[in-house]
């Protein structure tokens, strides 16, 4: 058994979905929500965005076996609402090996 496959925390996943907008064009939207085992790890604290000018919050690693999410998904962790900072990224070249790992930062 793998890491991966019995991580200690339980992550659920708002995969993103294409709803109706009722202006007869579609956007994304929250889908059926996917549990998740996985492994959360702090992925840097008070980092600046020089873009901005202000101090980031706080950010998290999740590495999963299979990570059902894109940029517009919402993640349930540790009873708060996260959102992705970026796209999942993909890893492993063989069914053992392969896992996806995603920075989730809170939601503002």
């Amino acid at each position: 058994m793998s890491l991966l496959d019995s991580g200690p925390e339980v992550v659920t996943v708002y995969p993103e979905v294409e709803t109706d907008d009722g202006y007869g064009g579609t956007v994304p939207g929250p889908g059926a929500p996917v549990i998740v085992r996985a492994r959360v790890t702090p992925a840097g604290e008070g980092e600046t965005h020089p873009e901005d000018g202000y101090l980031a919050g706080s950010r998290y690693r999740l590495y999963a076996r299979t990570l059902p999410a894109g940029p517009w998904s919402r993640v349930e962790w540790a009873g708060q609402v996260w959102v992705l900072a970026g796209e999942p990224q993909r890893f492993g070249g063989g069914r053992r090996l392969a896992y996806q790992t995603a920075v989730i930062q809170k939601r503002g």
